[in-house]
C-alpha cells in the first residue's frame, strides 16, 4: 500500500513536470495565480473612478471597457476573495464594500458582489512585476491621493483631520476666490438665510438595504440670489448618501441673508437627516 502511494505521487509529480516542460506557459499561469492570490486576496482595494455595478471589464493595458457609471467612493472597495488566471486573462472575484461613517468614524459593510475581468492572456515573460502596472490603473495605489480624485465637495472633508482645521481648509477655498462671505454671526446684524424650498434627498439601494440612518453634515453658502454654492462635506455619513444630500441641496431655495438692507452671501451649516426605517 506504501509502494503504491508512493508510485501514484511519483507519477502526479512526473505528469506536472512533464506538463511544465510541454507548456511553460500553463505553468506561469499557475506562478502568477498564487503570487497573485498571495498578494490580493483578503485585501480591501479602492476602484479608481468609484465605477458601480456588478461586474466590469479591463483591457491588457488596465482601461476600463464599456460605458460603466461612475458612483460614490464610499461604495467603490473591493474586497478581494479570489484571483484566477485562465486563458483568457484575469478574473478578480469578490465582494463590493460600503464606508458607513458611524458617530464619526468609518466603518465598513459588504454590500454586494463584484467580479472584474481583465482581458490580458498571460505569457511565458510576464511576472507579477508585469502585471503591477495594469492593476494600478484599476485600483489605487499607495501614496495616491484620494482628494485629488473626488468631486471637489468631498475635498474639504478629506483634507482635514478634524471639524476645525475642515472649518479652515473650507473658509481658506472660499477667500481664495476673493468674494466676501459673511457668518450669521459676524457684527453688523446679518440675518441667516430663510429656508423657501428643500426638496428632499434620494436614498442609495445599498444605504437602504443595510437600514443605514443618520446625518450629513454640509456647509453651504447661500449666495446673494438665495442659491446655494460652495457645498461642502464636512462630516459625512457615507454609502452614497452624501452625494444624495448634495445633489437635494443644490435644489434648495432660501430668501437671502441680509447685512443693512442689501442681501450678502451668507455662510450656514445644514444637516440632512435620513431615515429610511419606521
Amino acid at each position: 500500500m506504501v509502494v503504491l502511494c508512493l508510485r501514484l505521487r511519483l507519477t502526479a509529480a512526473l505528469a506536472i513536470f512533464l506538463l511544465c516542460g510541454f507548456s511553460s506557459v500553463w505553468c506561469q499561469r499557475n506562478r502568477i495565480q498564487d503570487d497573485l492570490n498571495s498578494e490580493f486576496k483578503g485585501k480591501t482595494l479602492l476602484l479608481r473612478n468609484f465605477y458601480s455595478g456588478n461586474e466590469l471589464s479591463y483591457d491588457q493595458d488596465g482601461v476600463v471597457l464599456g460605458d460603466p457609471k461612475p458612483g460614490s467612493w464610499t461604495l467603490a472597495n473591493m474586497e478581494i476573495t479570489k484571483v484566477a488566471v485562465t486563458g483568457d486573462g484575469i478574473e478578480i472575484v469578490g465582494n463590493r464594500m460600503g464606508t458607513w461613517y458611524r458617530d464619526g468614524k468609518p466603518k465598513v459593510l459588504r454590500v454586494g458582489k463584484l467580479k472584474i475581468h481583465v482581458s490580458k492572456p498571460i505569457s511565458d515573460v510576464d511576472t507579477l512585476a508585469t502585471l503591477h502596472p495594469i492593476l494600478d490603473k484599476m485600483f489605487l495605489a499607495a501614496g495616491d491621493n484620494l482628494g485629488s480624485m473626488v468631486p471637489d465637495y468631498w475635498q474639504v472633508y478629506l483634507a482635514g483631520n478634524d471639524s476645525k482645521s475642515r472649518l479652515a481648509v473650507w473658509q481658506a477655498k472660499m477667500q481664495r476666490e476673493n468674494k466676501p462671505i459673511f457668518n450669521k454671526s459676524d457684527a453688523g446684524a446679518v440675518t441667516a438665510p430663510r429656508v423657501i424650498s428643500t426638496p428632499d434627498p434620494g436614498y442609495t439601494t445599498e444605504a437602504a438595504s443595510n437600514h443605514i440612518e443618520g446625518i450629513s453634515f454640509l456647509g453651504i453658502v447661500v449666495d446673494t440670489a438665495g442659491t446655494p454654492t460652495n457645498v461642502a462635506v464636512l462630516q459625512p455619513l457615507g454609502m452614497g448618501l452624501d452625494e444624495q444630500a448634495v445633489l437635494a441641496v443644490k435644489r434648495w431655495k432660501f430668501q437671502p441673508g441680509m447685512k443693512s438692507g442689501e442681501a450678502v452671501p451668507v455662510q450656514i451649516n445644514v444637516e440632512i437627516n435620513f431615515r429610511c426605517c419606521p
